[in-house]
């Protein structure tokens, strides 16, 4: 029988339910269809009932499956492990995953309908920004349609000139005196802010430092493990480093090095990585944008320092554990006064900095006083 329209008196949605035929190594099969609409418009409802038609018709006449909707791909990309950060509607943790408003066009058109054209019109209205763009609307709809066996010729804007943002020595400082002064007291985010800061570690592969195995104070050394590009590396600790890791509890213990405030484990969220709160006070506190200097600017921010001081760019590639070029954007900006001031403030980066004034040892007492 044709399929009909049939409205559920509780939410006013409508749905299609019947039968199609379907022509399977030449014999019909009846399949029976209850599908939701999830619109209210019966004209709308409609349209969606003529398209399962006109799919069963094509799938008669080709023999070829149809395409599944952006809805349904995107469902099954996050199913199966894929990045749901600009996708989902909510972040709420235990909700299911439900698309974004801004893919309401997209949603209920199959992937291979959907077209560059109407790809780049409705991704300026939500991001007029071209990187932004790039990375946060063209980069999520091509991984849902290559990870559902579509692969459309999309060209993506340009990246643009990437912006390199630090905090320089003094700011550092002043960025760690509100994380001390916590409404949350504790040892482990102090000493996590210094070492992102110290020695440029990505958050991920920090948190990961087991604080038996992987840390030396009296040979200043510290091993990152669980790295980006899977290569462990050592880094030297340098005195503010040393100063701030002798002040935790747990320092020698097996397990993670840096925990949270109230000396629990940091736990990865599936899309979002590690969440470090007190960091986003700490820059609010400051009045800086938390969207712009997140942890990773302590990165940037060590890169920076590190080559103003040193000039050393195999160490500086080295510690800071890249295989591409990007360390090279930091060359650029190190003016070599912010290199005397990061020494001047215990993030000296010369490896015979045992003999400086800044010893861990004062630098351990003005932390603590």
């Amino acid at each position: 029988m044709p399929l009909k329209l049939k409205r559920d008196e509780k939410s006013g949605i409508f749905y299609v339910t019947g039968t199609v035929t379907i022509w399977r190594d030449g014999q019909p099969n009846s399949v029976e269809v209850r599908r939701s609409t999830k619109v209210r418009d019966e004209a709308q409802a409609d349209a969606i009932r003529r398209q399962i038609e006109n799919e069963a018709a094509e799938r008669n006449i080709t023999g070829r499956e149809p395409t599944v909707t952006f809805r349904a791909a995107a469902e099954k990309y996050v199913r199966d492990g894929g990045e749901a950060r600009f996708l989902r509607a909510s972040h709420k943790e235990g909700e299911p995953f439900r698309l974004h408003s801004r893919f309401d066009l997209f949603a209920a058109k199959p992937i291979d309908q959907i077209k560059e054209e109407l790809i780049n019109t409705e991704g300026k209205k939500h991001y007029p920004n071209d990187s932004t763009r790039r990375r946060q609307w063209h980069g999520p709809i091509i991984a849902v349609m290559r990870a559902n066996k579509f692969r459309p010729e999309i060209t993506r804007p340009d990246d643009g000139e990437k912006r390199t943002h630090f905090l320089r020595p003094d700011q550092a400082l002043t960025f760690l005196t509100h994380v001390s002064a916590s409404r949350f007291p504790n040892p482990w985010s102090p000493a996590l802010a210094t070492f992102l800061f110290g020695q440029g570690a990505r958050v991920g592969e920090t948190l990961m430092v087991d604080g038996r195995d992987d840390v030396s104070l009296e040979h200043r050394y510290a091993i990152l493990r669980d790295t980006k590009n899977g290569k462990e590396r050592m880094v030297n600790l340098c005195p503010r480093v040393v100063a701030a890791l002798s002040t935790l509890p747990n320092l020698g213990t097996k397990g993670p090095l840096f925990l949270r405030y109230d000396g629990r484990p940091y736990e990865k969220k599936k899309d979002r990585g590690y969440k470090l709160s007190f960091w986003t006070r700490a820059i609010s506190d400051m009045d800086f944008d938390t969207s712009i200097y997140t942890p990773h600017v302590a990165r940037h921010s060590w890169a920076t320092w590190f080559y103003s001081q040193t000039k050393d760019v195999v160490r500086l590639k080295a510690e800071g554990g890249w295989e591409s070029d990007e360390w090279e954007r930091y060359v650029k900006l190190a003016n070599p006064s912010i290199g005397r001031l990061a020494a001047k403030l215990g993030f000296s980066f010369d490896t015979e900095n045992e003999e400086r004034s800044d010893s861990a040892e004062s630098l351990r007492y003005q932390a603590e006083n």
